[in-house]
């Protein structure tokens, strides 16, 4: 029987907490913050501390927030309330009757999104970050409306949250040394990525449920498809990739379990005991090369990725002396065919293609995302094998603050990987950093047309 299978595939999860990876580095120094989980708040001088990025004429952005802001200037509690009031209704719309009212709930939700242009961030508050919710809430009135509309969600994602970037615009605000310490250990912050693990997870089971329930057509159960990979590779991979990054077990815990909802946990080890260390190298296979198409970048990085986590993981076995049932690499797919599983064993045998297809859609998504963050940019070699320090300029950044929010700041990606062990409120934006011209949701679409995205690139 089914359900008797819902015990041992729930049991597999835990074998994620029972294995505990040793970190690349947990002590920060001027070589190491860009692999370290120890943050680093560099220094500068005191005019400087704070200061806003400056306007960058090549942004397509009609806004930009917080030009003359006063360095460690924090939110009011009139601040805080609008962006409550704003989320409120944002999660309102979740009530709106679908397909009766479809076109209200189009309209109220785009309304609401263009209409956080007049909400001022200062950067302290968790509150903007929480506009994830709009993702899951447009995935499953799109299914419930049927049709065509099933795939309403790529239209929001790749037409009206560019739209939003370009009408609300850029963020140029930055905060003091003392203010990113400060909130460095705030833990409203860190509570929002925890609890993006148990919201995918009931994600993945309200989308295995829609496709067993058996009102959906084929075309539909695409639709959920895709709508829930959007949702497990914009919300989940980007909270886990954060979560990965930090020192506590609990947090690299649940990271690795939204990866492995995904299908890609072996992303944990390349990605912070390898890419971090060769980003902007030939030796880093998700730094895509000046001139490459995203279509021969895409099998490059996902097999190199798989590749090289192995031969890391391999490496860890051979140094520590330990034996090759303490690989991790395969824990983390067994771990992904145990949600599978159980997904099936609670809703239904549809939940397995279910799982498989938001997998591969997730994936995708995210490494188009790879492929923006540092396309064609260099480290020099100072002698062989031996690169520059990770610096704000091998990393493209992109300021536009409704992505920025969505994606727990990943845009702001020159600071991140030159202290990677700061947290994503925390993040700063660099004069030094080469600039996207837009946010992600609207690269994205320029990458899959190689000749669009050429033309965009090339002259930066």
């Amino acid at each position: 029987e089914p359900s008797r299978l819902v015990t041992p595939c729930l049991t597999l999860l835990l074998v994620i907490p029972l294995s505990d990876m040793p970190l690349f580095e947990a002590n920060a120094s001027a070589d190491t913050a860009c692999i370290s989980t120890a943050p680093v708040f560099t220094k500068v001088a005191a005019q400087l501390d704070g200061k806003a990025k400056s306007h960058d004429a090549s942004w397509w952005a009609l806004m930009e927030h917080n030009v003359g802001r006063l360095p460690g200037t924090r939110s009011s509690w009139a601040i805080s309330a609008a962006w409550f009031a704003f989320l409120a209704g944002v999660a309102s719309t979740a009530l709106i009757p679908v397909p009766s009212h479809w076109g209200f709930f189009i309209a109220i939700l785009i309304g609401l999104i263009f209409s956080s242009i007049w909400l001022p961030d200062h950067g302290d508050t968790v509150l903007p970050f929480c506009t994830i919710i709009i993702l899951p809430i447009v995935v499953f009135k799109s299914v419930a409306m049927g049709g065509l509309w099933s795939y309403s969600i790529l239209l929001f994602v790749f037409v009206v949250i560019p739209l939003a970037d370009f009408i609300v615009g850029v963020d140029v605000g930055n905060q003091t040394r003392e203010i990113q310490k400060e909130l460095h250990t705030a833990f409203r912050f860190e509570l929002l990525t925890l609890l993006v693990a148990p919201g995918i997870l009931g994600c993945l089971c309200y989308a295995a449920w829609l496709a067993n329930s058996g009102g959906l057509s084929l075309l539909e159960f695409g639709g959920l498809s895709i709508g829930t990979g959007i949702i497990t590779g914009v919300v989940g991979i980007v909270a886990g990739h954060e979560l990965c990054h930090k020192a506590s077990r609990l947090e690299r815990v649940l990271g690795r379990l939204l990866l492995c909802s995904a299908t890609y946990g072996h992303f944990y080890v390349e990605h912070t005991l390898g890419h971090h260390k060769d980003v902007a190298t030939d030796h880093d296979p998700a730094t895509s090369r000046y001139g490459e198409s995203f279509y021969e970048f895409l099998p490059r990085v996902v097999k190199g990725e798989f590749v090289n986590a192995c031969l890391i993981e391999a490496a860890r076995l051979r140094r520590n002396g330990l034996p090759w049932w303490h690989n991790e690499i395969p824990v983390y797919f067994l771990v992904s065919a145990g949600i599978a599983l159980a997904l099936a064993s609670l809703t239904g045998p549809l939940a397995v293609p279910l799982f498989v297809v938001q997998s591969v859609v997730a994936v995708l998504l995210f490494e188009s995302v790879n492929y923006l963050e540092h396309y064609g940019l260099e480290r020099r070699e100072l002698k062989p094998g031996q690169y520059e320090q990770v610096q704000p300029q091998h990393s493209w950044d992109t300021a536009c603050r409704v992505t920025n929010h969505v994606m727990f700041k990943l845009e702001r990606h020159a600071d991140h990987h030159a202290h990677a062990g700061k947290r994503y409120q925390t993040l700063q934006a660099y004069d030094s950093s080469p600039q996207l011209p837009a946010g992600y949701a609207t690269m994205i679409p320029l990458a899959f047309f190689p000749p669009l995205w050429r033309m965009v690139m090339h002259p930066r």
